[in-house]
């Protein structure tokens, strides 16, 4: 099925470890990619916190980055749906680069996407796409400096902070028929895990389920057991699923917070994904042990990326 994309906005912030303050640039530019829409209306802009659309500036955000301090909002921006008549999905993507976010994640700078939601800022990862429930959806991007054993060695670093809005007229029967589930935040169905050939299969369901790709284009998946009580939560608790790539393998590496043979000291990893189920990822290993993880939603997105 073919999706237009009828808008796209780039938007490119410089940020500037030194004894003066951040700047931030930003540029825009618009594609049509030769669709013609002459049936409805599409009218989505993207404005900053003036209410301004997005336009080439210059901002002096009169702040010093450092050790130990406070989260600061870096920006904040709209997407406004305006008089937009067909359905739409939204893809909103920061790309933090440069010296300042080495490609070892080993900086101690933290830049956060969130988004509000039922009027509460949530944290969506640095990639989320969706299709927008209100006229207005609203983010912000944080950025916090915690103190870290290397942070001498990112003092007067330069880097880079990318964000992209696109905007895509999606068909009809994506948006009535078979709609995305309510989000995010996203929740799964079951999740299934066994860590060892001849351990337990530990179950659970109606977990939160964030994913996105790193700076570096790998996936990461996280799942967040709340405040729920059972033997999953207390033998394996939260997870996190990491990429990697080596040669021309993609490797899943998984982190539990409870399970020892899915930790840190321990490496538990699968470079077998069965997307065979709709709806279902799974993780296989030799000799039988596996993580499932169902979840429209994140299914999509894995096979998309």
């Amino acid at each position: 099925m073919k999706k237009k994309v009828l808008l796209i906005t780039f938007v490119t912030i410089l940020i500037v470890l030194a004894t003066g303050g951040t700047i931030a640039y930003f540029s825009k530019e618009f594609s049509s990619d030769n669709n013609k829409i002459t049936a409805a209306t599409f009218d989505v802009d993207v404005v900053n916190s003036n209410g301004t659309t997005i336009g080439d500036e210059e901002i002096s955000l009169n702040q010093k980055l450092f050790p130990g301090m406070e989260t600061i909002e870096l920006y904040n921006f709209r997407i406004n749906k305006n008089n937009t008549e067909v359905p739409v999905k939204y893809s909103v993507k920061v790309t933090p680069s440069g010296e300042l976010f080495p490609a070892d994640n080993s900086s101690p700078v933290v830049i956060t996407l969130q988004q509000e939601v039922n009027g509460k800022w949530e944290s969506v990862g640095l990639h989320t796409e969706f299709k927008p429930k209100k006229n207005i959806e609203k983010f912000r991007i944080l950025v916090d400096w915690p103190h870290s054993d290397n942070d001498i060695d990112f003092q007067s670093l330069l880097g880079n902070i990318k964000l992209v809005v696109n905007a895509t007229q999606v068909d009809d029967e994506d948006a009535g028929e078979n709609p995305d589930p309510e989000g995010p935040p996203y929740f799964t169905g079951e999740v299934k895990f066994k860590a060892t050939p001849n351990g337990s299969t530990r179950t659970t369901s109606n977990k939160e389920v964030n994913f996105y790709l790193d700076k570096n284009g790998n996936k990461i998946i996280e799942i967040n057991m709340g405040d729920g009580k059972g033997e999953f939560e207390d033998k394996v608790g939260n997870l996190r699923i990491v990429e990697s790539v080596e040669g021309n393998v993609h490797w899943y590496r998984v982190y539990s917070d409870n399970e020892y043979y899915a930790s840190d000291s321990q490496l538990w990893r699968s470079s077998t994904v069965d997307t065979s189920v709709d709806g279902v990822l799974k993780f296989n290993k030799t000799l039988g042990p596996f993580l499932s993880i169902e979840s429209k939603q994140l299914y999509n997105w894995f096979n998309s990326n």
